[in-house]
């Protein structure tokens, strides 16, 4: 694998992560392989929104004194969610494989040239445009309300806060996709400063995208009244959500659109914050 393809990340929390979502797929699979009937199954998709390089890097210590050997770093390439969704049997039909990175997206096309029999699809670019555009045509444009031939399985497991709301919504008005969000808590939690004013203009806006809603401000900044040295009143907004509230208020906000959603699961990254796995079934 050349620099630029390669993808390092993760840690023993990026195993955790991605041992779940294969359970799950093989999971989703296995109820569904004869579903409506056994004689015209399900077509069954798999969306992998943002989908790295399909494999990823890390980095370990070989040799030492028990070994005889000088230590020495060594680069190992591991399975990412892509290749995983390949193992999985009975297999999916369809894969579609979403990366905005170049290099990464090149090391998806030749993942795709070697499975030739696979139904792989990639796509190059924001995963929030493809998602609509595939949605948005053939087969899939086809079903409504749940009814049709189709249903998928979607992946969002972003970069930061790069999951649109309108996103989820299309997602959740297909009623035959369940999704396994990985929310961002960490990048919303910085972004959440403990002043209203002190979030800038920018920022509002994403979390406005992110929660789908304007009324956040509302809800989880309330206005303060205090004197200043002048004995004059002086209001401002003041957070007043903690972590576990801004998790709970993303379950509300999801139980808007969708029928069920689990409670948040904290997943340990390697900086020992958490984010939480949201499971969407179908509505």
């Amino acid at each position: 694998m050349t620099a630029e393809r390669s993808h390092k990340f993760g840690g023993a929390w990026t195993e955790i992560k991605l041992d779940a979502v294969s359970d799950y797929c093989q999971f989703f699979n296995k109820v569904l392989v004869d579903q409506p009937s056994s004689a015209r199954p399900f077509d069954r998709w798999y969306f992998d929104a943002f989908a790295g390089s399909g494999t990823r890097q890390i980095e370990h210590t070989v040799g030492g004194l028990l070994e005889g050997t000088p230590i020495e770093a060594e680069t190992k390439d591991l399975a990412g969610s892509v290749l995983k969704a390949l193992e999985i049997d009975p297999p999916f039909h369809k894969l579609v494989f979403i990366e905005g990175h170049g290099g990464r997206f090149r090391s998806l096309e030749t993942i795709k040239a070697n499975h030739p029999e696979r139904g792989i699809i990639c796509e190059h670019g924001d995963a929030n445009l493809k998602l609509k555009e595939i949605f948005g045509a053939p087969p899939w444009s086809l079903q409504k309300n749940g009814k049709g031939s189709c249903r998928g399985l979607c992946f969002l497991d972003p970069y930061g806060m790069a999951v649109d709301w309108s996103t989820l919504k299309l997602l959740a008005d297909t009623r035959a996709v369940d999704v396994w969000y990985l929310f961002p808590l960490d990048a919303i939690s910085r972004q959440l400063a403990g002043k209203l004013d002190r979030v800038d203009e920018h920022k509002q806006k994403r979390l406005d995208e992110v929660f789908g809603t304007k009324t956040w401000r509302e809800d989880i900044y309330k206005i303060e009244a205090t004197l200043d040295l002048f004995a004059e009143i002086v209001t401002s907004k003041t957070r007043t959500f903690d972590r576990s509230q801004i998790e709970q208020y993303a379950k509300i906000r999801l139980n808007s659109i969708f029928r069920e959603v689990s409670e948040p699961l904290p997943l340990l990254n390697d900086k020992g914050k958490t984010d939480i796995f949201t499971i969407l079934p179908f509505k």
